[in-house]
């Protein structure tokens, strides 16, 4: 308990000056013990918020007493007697603290902190733990599952920042709650140990995680059983309690691997990291877990499922589609037997003290002291005519840095998706036998957020940033992009992709040959959920379908193929020579550019190993928009070819 202080003074003023006037945050958690957020709180409780002072409300239990230990100021939070009460206990308590900041984790902390503070002079803040890609998986209905998106939506006006652990989160609570207050992404912070444990091949597997169906511990059994079939000697150890416990052994036993797996009800976490190699973890509902970013820091290898921040924090490499039993085998036994393939963190995630760095900094955004997310306006829609090339875009003489130029320049448009940029520098930071390059980012934003996503990589890349918001859309920003760039060849890819390990060096080896434009093949079934690629391939739920999915170039409108903007490889000059993408057919750009390149001698090339995991809309109204937008500008190229003389055919007012 925070005993009253007796002068009158703030109950968490002490001695120290600096602890005196500090402002104060106070944190609310509904549950004695809940593993996601209670790994969260012990953390930041043990690093601090560096400026402020923090005391924690949450029920009487474990997390309370660990708490005390660590000396954080503690107020019990009576639950346990009903809402009511919880919420008179909470008013008292923000009462008699003052705090600037109440912060409350999961939305029954967020529901008792909206009404207990209600006409208190305070500001609110919550931290989206989890929200589940399925909006069904713990709803059963569409009526349950809209009734408890419109309470979120109705809670947050409440609040004055929210803060989500993954971009996965921010998406889904955009989508589904439609909720207009402002939210920022802030990755758990995990510390790496220095040095990182050294790792020797091996083929002891291990799933960490509560057995609930939503943690899809079946997929994990069936691909350990695929692994025992090619390795006798492997061994799996089950760690974790739940309902499921009793079914999955029985399903064990029926894919008759029961003898090679360790069931074990309790578990001590890190022991377990450092007595095994793998972490298995296809689940349905992961947001930005702990257990795989501890994994990762301590040199484990990890297989897990594209759901939720899991490709934000792992490289592709550790990544298999949900469903895909095989390719998880697969992925699970490649990090089993090569220690080199298993993933590091990237720059991306923060350490414990970045991420307490960035809490406060919406603690002081909130408050008006700290307006780090204020955006300059982008460029009105009217201004989207096709503008020239700069007169010099052709010299090699306009470097964005000192140092060696390099051989090729990676051009990405930026628009209003940091976290998702961040994922995509990670990828480019791992890239395998690539050429020297450089990284050119062209804001279409005019964003004060980019230079704090871009600025942990340093360090990792060559990478620069450019100002090219003075007309809107995407293919102002490449050629402007282009324009900048120091490189002799020139790689497109977009900030809400992925590319693979391979990628820019598959680029450029045809490129050093011959005068050619090289594309590659996007795969679908990694990043997106799988009614998200069924979807946009037209294809049949019931059918069966290769794994992995993949699109790749074919003849458009009859006449000639098409490479997509967002995996293209060019001779910079001849780039510039074609004029760049035409600005006035947003949608089309990419066929235009891919159809002018073709007549005018400078043949597509496709690179199988080029490959980028291209994400999909994943809502019904983004999917209408992106589609009414194609349809728009794919019949002013219609007009245009048609003008042109090209022989095309396929299109039609009905088609359209």
């Amino acid at each position: 308990m925070i005993p009253p202080r007796p002068d009158g003074a703030h109950p968490l003023s002490t001695e120290n000056p600096a602890t005196a006037t500090a402002p104060t945050a106070l944190w609310v958690v509904p549950a004695a013990i809940d593993a996601r957020v209670t790994r969260h709180v012990l953390d930041v409780a043990q690093v601090g918020l560096p400026g402020w002072n923090l005391a924690i409300t949450a029920p009487k239990g474990p997390l309370l007493e660990r708490l005390r230990e660590l000396r954080t100021p503690v107020i019990p939070l009576p639950v346990e007697f009903g809402s009511a009460t919880a919420v008179r206990s909470l008013r008292i308590t923000v009462q008699r603290l003052r705090p600037q900041i109440v912060h409350s984790h999961l939305a029954k902390a967020d529901f008792l902190a909206a009404i207990a503070t209600a006409g208190l002079p305070v500001k609110l803040i919550s931290t989206e733990h989890l929200i589940a890609p399925d909006r069904y998986l713990f709803h059963p209905n569409h009526a349950e599952a809209r009734l408890v998106e419109a309470a979120h939506r109705l809670r947050l006006t409440r609040f004055s920042r929210v803060i989500a652990v993954s971009a996965s989160t921010k998406r889904d609570m955009t989508d589904r709650w439609k909720t207009r207050t402002p939210i920022t992404v802030v990755l758990n912070g995990v510390d790496r140990p220095d040095p990182v444990p050294e790792r020797e091949p091996g083929l002891r597997f291990l799933s960490l995680t509560r057995l609930v169906p939503e943690e899809n511990v079946d997929m994990t059994l069936r691909a350990f059983a695929l692994i025992a079939a090619q390795h006798p000697d492997a061994r799996l150890t089950v760690g974790g309690q739940g309902p499921e416990s009793t079914r999955l052994r029985i399903l064990a036993g029926r894919l008759g691997v029961f003898g090679s797996i360790d069931f074990l009800e309790s578990i001590e976490a890190d022991e377990a990291m450092a007595s095994h190699d793998v972490i298995l973890q296809p689940s349905r509902s992961d947001n930005c877990s702990y257990t795989l970013l501890d994994a990762a820091a301590h040199g484990m290898g990890v297989a897990a499922s594209p759901t939720g921040g899991n490709a934000e924090i792992l490289p592709l490499r550790s990544i298999a589609a949900l469903d895909d039993d095989a390719g998880f085998a697969r992925v699970a036994v490649e990090q089993a037997l090569n220690p080199s393939a298993r993933p590091v963190l990237g720059p991306q995630v923060p350490t414990v003290a970045g991420m307490t760095e960035r809490i406060v900094g919406e603690y002081e955004t909130a408050l008006g002291t700290h307006p780090h997310d204020e955006v300059a306006p982008a460029a009105p829609e009217s201004a989207r005519a096709k503008a020239p090339l700069p007169a010099n875009a052709g010299d090699n003489d306009r470097p964005l840095a000192s140092g060696p130029v390099p051989e090729v320049s990676v051009v990405i448009a930026y628009y209003k998706e940091p976290d998702l940029l961040a994922r995509q520098l990670n990828a480019l930071s791992l890239q395998e036998s690539a050429p020297q390059f450089e990284v050119v980012i062209a804001d279409n934003e005019g964003s004060s957020l980019l230079s704090d996503v871009v600025r942990p990589f340093h360090n990792a890349l060559d990478v620069h940033t450019i100002d090219a918001s003075d007309r809107s859309g995407q293919d102002h920003a490449r050629n402007q992009g282009v324009a900048a760039a120091r490189g002799t060849l020139i790689a497109l890819c977009d900030q809400d992709d992925i590319v693979s390990p391979g990628w820019l060096a598959a680029l450029a080896a045809p490129l050093r040959e011959s005068d050619v434009l090289v594309t590659g093949p996007l795969r679908l079934d990694r990043i997106n959920s799988r009614v998200s690629w069924l979807t946009g391939q037209g294809l049949d739920a019931n059918a069966d379908h290769p794994s992995p999915v993949l699109s790749v170039p074919v003849t458009y409108l009859d006449y000639l193929p098409v490479a997509i903007g967002c995996n293209i490889g060019m001779r910079r000059s001849t780039f510039l020579a074609l004029g760049g993408f035409d600005e006035t057919l947003p949608g089309d750009e990419d066929s235009d550019l891919t159809w002018r390149s073709i007549e005018s001698g400078i043949p597509l090339q496709v690179e199988p190993a080029a490959l980028v995991d291209y994400r999909l809309r994943s809502t019904a109204r983004r999917v209408f928009h992106q589609r009414r937008t194609y349809m728009i500008y794919q019949a002013a190229f219609w007009v245009r070819s048609k003008r042109l003389g090209r022989p095309i055919r396929g299109m039609s007012f009905r088609w359209t």
